[in-house]
């Protein structure tokens, strides 16, 4: 978490309060130690499907579909789709079982596999991508989704951050060394790619946010 537990526990606290499948869900990724998005960062991504008025969406890491169903609420809304990618087989059905659940699997594709091999191979072009996944993998997907999203489109990115210790000077076990280093070069490369206008906020463990530029 880049700022304390405190602002982020209060900054959810200012939420309305979830229904009883989300909270599910954040209690079961508790239990099981499964990295989700905040409920402020979920919050905040459905606010941006609407705003933007997204209606194609693209999610890279689904989890156990947290985040999907943040998003898939607000495309739904839109009048939209989400396509979601994950190669954990087991997290993605128990995604498959909430969708259900959340009566949304209509609004909601979900793609099993390594999201680089998957991506080439997608003919859609999306107006939104949200990015959740291998950390050490983000310069990988930068370069495949780039052509996919329409000029105009958004991109999110969580984790960017990685606790605050991507700011020089940060003190960290030298076993997480690659992986600091890695989302250092790849917002380096993100904020200065004349493609992209980007946003880099300190919100949950870090979200860069990205307009396509024509």
């Amino acid at each position: 978490m880049f700022y304390p537990f405190e602002l982020e526990k209060y900054l959810g606290d200012l939420l309305p309060e979830r229904d009883p499948l989300l909270q599910e869900m954040e209690e079961q990724a508790l239990l099981e130690t499964i990295p989700v998005v905040t409920p402020a960062v979920g919050n905040f991504l459905a606010q941006l499907v609407q705003v933007h008025n997204s209606k194609n969406i693209l999610e890279i890491g689904t989890a156990i579909g947290y985040s999907t169903l943040w998003l898939a609420r607000a495309v739904k809304i839109n009048n939209g789709h989400i396509t979601t990618i994950d190669m954990n087989i087991n997290r993605r059905n128990q995604a498959l079982e909430y969708f259900e659940r959340a009566n949304l699997s209509e609004y909601i594709t979900s793609l099993f596999g390594d999201a680089r091999k998957i991506l080439p191979d997608l003919e859609s072009k999306f107006d939104f991508a949200f990015i959740d996944a291998a950390k050490g993998e983000y310069l990988e997907y930068l370069e495949l989704v780039t052509p996919l999203l329409e000029s105009g489109g958004l991109l999110v990115i969580d984790n960017v951050l990685f606790r605050g210790w991507v700011v020089p000077g940060s003190n960290f076990d030298a076993k997480y060394n690659r992986m600091v280093n890695t989302l250092r070069e790849f917002l380096t490369r993100l904020s200065q790619d004349p493609k992209y206008f980007t946003s880099v906020l300190p919100l949950g463990d870090g979200l860069a946010v990205s307009i396509k530029i024509s």
